[in-house]
């Protein structure tokens, strides 16, 4: 009988134990997720896009069960202290996007490929790379801009000692960005490696519960640009005075502890920059930003999430600025803002999207025929058109191409142009950008 009354006890202490995230939400609502991609609240009823059909959702349970997974009461703080058991007691990371190191060092998971060595990019795809950003480096040209690419390098292939010892750091002659430099300068396309910028500095300006530099880091990632671009700056990198605070929350803390974000120090430059923005800004994480500085030249710049603390440095320095962090460098950006400069900064761990993303520039037409061209057999491709341009995009059938095989177009049997090659889905693609074509338009893919 004492057993019996036990064992209910028990049971009835589980069940209130299981009961707390759901009484939870009911008393202080849903927890807000640490993470962008959790699951929104589903809908018993799905209404049709004109609303004249209703349906029932029959994996509401499912959906349901992923909401409450991702916005249960008191989500937060369970996720810290289960990360503080892992990481203190096991030395392992709870959450499958960060890596905890040696003195409490964190790094991103999606660098590990870069740092042992197992993602290496293909031959073709390589190729897809370069000649991307030397037909960007063309458009340019033609256009009267100057082109840089700028790398920001990994934090762990600047500061590695601090990486868990079971991920061997690795013996390959070569990594992404180390073959990317090495094509970009025997094509003679600009580029700024900001690595060899951080290593020679011999000190540590990256922030050690984030994935990316700290303000002086930026301050000096500013500074290696300007200088490279030739372009009037305000150099704030150990000359204008600072003030350091505490107050600083990693982006890889808050996936750790996003309950109890361990502070780090931060440096703020004193004074204000030198530029305002255009329109409302939410922060410097926003997709499209304007600004307008007093220094000359006009701006367009593609970064990704390393260009945020980089926005205000390079903003003072150009007249006008726009700053996106599309992943496709597209023509109704660069003009306008009537661009002088055009950069695009990638993190070392982004490079493989340089052969995934083509730009929608329109291609410039080739003198003369092409010398070397052979018909692509059984390529495949479609056309469509927006705002006065016409885009073609196809597939190459395999084994019909090479390693450095270029794409070319030849519109109405005889306008020659470069098509932008790219890797998608395993399969290897073309896109050409031109002024819209007259419907019925002979097209022909040709490659040498």
């Amino acid at each position: 009988m004492k057993n019996e009354k036990r064992y209910t006890i028990y049971l009835i202490v589980f069940l209130a134990i299981l009961l707390v995230p759901f009484a939870g939400m009911l008393i202080t609502g849903p927890s807000k997720s640490e993470s962008a991609s959790a699951a929104k609240l589903p809908s018993l009823i799905l209404v049709s896009e004109d609303e004249s059909k209703k349906t029932l959702n029959k994996d509401y349970l499912k959906q349901l069960g992923e909401y409450f997974e991702g916005h249960c009461a008191f989500r937060q703080e369970m996720v810290t202290g289960y990360s503080f058991v892992t990481a203190k007691v096991f030395q392992t990371s709870s959450q499958k996007s960060v890596v905890c190191g040696r003195n409490g060092w964190m790094y991103y998971t999606d660098t590990l490929g870069d740092y042992t060595g197992t993602e290496i990019m293909s031959e073709r795809e390589m190729f897809d790379a370069v000649r991307t950003l030397k037909l960007i480096d063309r458009y340019c040209k033609a256009n009267g801009m100057k082109f840089y690419f700028v790398i920001a390098a990994n934090k762990n292939s600047l500061y590695g000692e601090n990486m868990p010892y079971y991920y061997a750091k690795s013996t390959i002659p070569y990594c992404n960005r180390e073959y990317l430099c090495a094509e970009l300068f025997a094509e003679g396309i600009n580029y700024i490696d900001l690595y060899d910028t951080f290593k020679a500095e011999g000190r540590v300006l990256y922030h050690k519960t984030d994935s990316h530099w700290n303000n002086e880091g930026a301050a000096l990632a500013a500074r290696t640009i300007h200088e490279a671009t030739g372009q009037t700056y305000v150099d704030r990198y150990n000359k204008a005075p600072y003030k350091v605070r505490k107050d600083f929350k990693g982006d890889l803390a808050a996936m750790m502890y996003p309950a109890a974000v361990p502070p780090e120090e931060e440096i703020y430059y004193d004074g204000e920059f030198g530029f305002d923005y255009e329109g409302k800004v939410e922060s410097n994480f926003d997709n499209k930003i304007r600004t307008v500085g007093a220094l000359g030249n006009n701006l367009m710049m593609y970064r990704d999430s390393f260009g945020s603390s980089l926005l205000p440095f390079m903003a003072e320095s150009y007249t006008n600025a726009l700053f996106s962090r599309s992943l496709t460098v597209q023509v109704k950006d660069v003009e306008s803002i009537k661009a002088n400069v055009l950069i695009i900064e990638k993190a070392e761990r982004f490079l493989p999207q340089l052969a995934e993303n083509p730009p929608k520039l329109p291609a410039t037409e080739i003198e003369g025929n092409p010398v070397g061209m052979k018909a692509m057999e059984g390529a495949d491709f479609k056309t469509s058109s927006f705002n006065g341009y016409t885009t073609i995009t196809g597939t190459l059938k395999e084994g019909t191409y090479g390693d450095d095989t270029k794409i070319y177009i030849r519109i109405g049997g005889e306008r020659w142009y470069e098509a932008y090659p790219f890797h998608k889905d395993g399969r290897e693609c073309f896109q050409l950008y031109v002024n819209e074509l007259p419907e019925g338009t002979k097209i022909e893919v040709f490659g040498a």
